[in-house]
């Protein structure tokens, strides 16, 4: 599909912005939620690896991630700007940098995983399924220790379909059990990795 560029980067706009407005919905479904990523990560992370399994060429793919990513960002911000009454817009940058290079190394991952070599198509999915991991490991100790007051049961499930989703796709079962022990390795860095950026957000932010 790629071979149609416009047609493509179009497709890359419209799911990105698309599940960047869902997850303001999603994320308003409990009563608390992190900064911008909120529950709801996989609504971020799927949709650049997907587009990217469905480019042929390596750097489209990278590009078309980065594009869908960064609309993501612009869906939440359309959606958060007629909804709620105050926002900090300065969070938003960060969230672009995050977004130009996370999108763009999703999408290649996921051109990645189109590869016939179980081990490559084991990293490709195991990469998005760790950063889903570690906000679903986050998500439901929130969930377990408030009693389901804090975490609506709904986020649980999307992001556990999502993950699944991302697994099913994965060819082989070999290369499934591959997957899931790289997001099992990935996911103790993902989540230092999960701290810096939310600290950057509240840098950002002003609130410090």
């Amino acid at each position: 599909m790629d071979q149609h560029l416009g047609l493509f980067l179009a497709l890359s706009v419209g799911a990105g912005f698309g599940c960047g407005a869902l997850a303001v919905f999603v994320d308003g479904l409990s009563s608390e939620g992190l900064p911008f990523l909120e529950w709801s990560v996989g609504l971020y992370v799927t949709p650049p690896f997907l587009i990217g399994w469905m480019a042929v060429r390596s750097r489209t793919a990278a590009i078309a991630g980065s594009v869908t990513y960064l609309s993501a960002v612009l869906g939440h911000l359309a959606i958060t700007h007629l909804t709620a009454d105050d926002y900090n817009m300065r969070e938003y940058w960060v969230w672009v940098l995050v977004g130009f290079i996370t999108g763009a190394l999703l999408g290649f991952l996921g051109n990645r995983f189109r590869s016939h070599v179980p081990g490559v198509r084991a990293f490709a999915a195991g990469f998005p399924l760790g950063l889903i991991a570690v906000f679903l490991w986050v998500s439901v100790r929130a969930y377990v220790r408030s009693g389901g007051e804090d975490i609506h049961l709904g986020v649980l499930l999307l992001e556990g379909v999502l993950a699944l989703l991302l697994l099913a796709l994965c060819r082989g079962w070999a290369a499934r059990g591959v997957a899931l022990v790289w997001a099992a390795v990935l996911s103790i860095p993902f989540a230092f990795g999960m701290l810096s950026v939310f600290s950057l957000v509240w840098f950002a932010s002003g609130d410090y």
